[in-house]
């Protein structure tokens, strides 16, 4: 009965414990599913014990950084109490220096400040830095024409010159006064110059021209014909308002002199040197006077040119039809 029993047990177990595809399936998942759920419960107090780790650091490294700028802070403070205990009002700023220390340096006396010696520069009270400046600027042929030029010397401050300015006395160049005033003389007493006639060497004369100035004015002389006014030297390169005052009253213009140009025999070459005639200017003279025959005078010429009335009174002295 027992054995009956037992197998009857043992059948009943087996068909409870055997499962079909799907259920098998089931089962292994839901396995896997309790196998992550207890890894992560065994893991996870690292994880937060790590987070708090790295958090404990992150505070730790902080509060060294505050000390950090806190000591930095005590040590400038620190710094500045001592400069202000060790330097007093009256420390010399050689580039900033007040009206009373200059006072109590400086002891002015009257002199002149070009080639002092560097023993008068420090009776003065001047510092020998600043002696070595000044004495710098002479050697690259520096020189104080008038008080405001020591003025003007960085190592001298305003407080300094302020003082200094009643004694400075800079007797005047006489000499180079003079042989200017005798030199203009000289060159006004002289006769002027016809500038039609005259060569390079006379132009040398005349104040305001130098050689390159004496060469293009005879050039453009004999582009032109010659000059028929004074103004026209204004035309030439290198002649401004300034230099063209310098000149004048040397220079007389004679008109007889002039070089006339022929427009009923010149060609187009000879035409365009002229600087008040361009190339077409010079194209349309010669076919005008091919297909229509000789210009029969200057206002035969304006009016079968048309040029412009400014042109044409520049250009009359200049053309000839004979």
């Amino acid at each position: 009965m027992q054995t009956k029993k037992k197998r009857v047990f043992l059948s009943g177990l087996q068909r409870f414990f055997d499962f079909s595809t799907t259920e098998r399936r089931g089962l292994f998942v839901l396995l896997i599913v309790l196998l992550l759920i207890i890894v992560f419960r065994i893991s996870l107090p690292y994880f937060i014990e790590k987070r708090d780790v790295s958090k404990s650091l992150n505070d730790d490294v902080k509060r060294k950084v505050d000390a950090f700028y806190a000591r930095q802070l005590f040590i400038k403070d620190s710094l500045s109490e001592i400069y202000k205990k060790t330097y007093s009002e009256k420390t010399v700023n050689f580039y900033n220096i007040d009206q009373s220390v200059a006072q109590l340096s400086i002891n002015p006396f009257p002199f002149n400040p070009n080639n002092l010696s560097e023993k008068e520069w420090e009776k003065l009270g001047l510092t020998k830095q600043q002696i070595k400046s000044i004495k710098n600027y002479e050697a690259k042929g520096g020189k104080f024409y008038k008080k405001e030029d020591l003025k003007k010397m960085y190592c001298i401050s305003e407080d300094e010159y302020a003082i200094l300015e009643p004694y400075i006395t800079i007797p005047k160049d006489t000499t180079t006064e003079t042989w200017n005033k005798a030199r203009k003389s000289v060159l006004l007493s002289l006769p002027p110059i016809e500038i039609n006639s005259c060569d390079s060497i006379d132009l040398l004369n005349i104040p305001g021209i130098g050689a390159k100035t004496a060469s293009r004015i005879i050039t453009y002389r004999n582009r032109l014909g010659g000059f028929v006014a004074k103004e026209q030297l204004q035309e030439i390169y290198g002649i401004d308002s300034i230099r063209y005052q310098q000149i004048i009253p040397y220079i007389t213009i004679d008109e007889h002199s002039i070089k006339k140009l022929n427009i009923n025999k010149a060609g187009i070459k000879e035409l365009i040197t002229h600087p008040y005639i361009d190339y077409y200017l010079a194209k349309t003279i010669v076919q005008l006077r091919t297909n229509k025959g000789l210009f029969t005078s200057l206002e035969d010429f304006k009016t079968k040119t048309r040029i412009y009335n400014e042109l044409y009174n520049k250009l009359i002295p200049y053309l000839t039809t004979e």
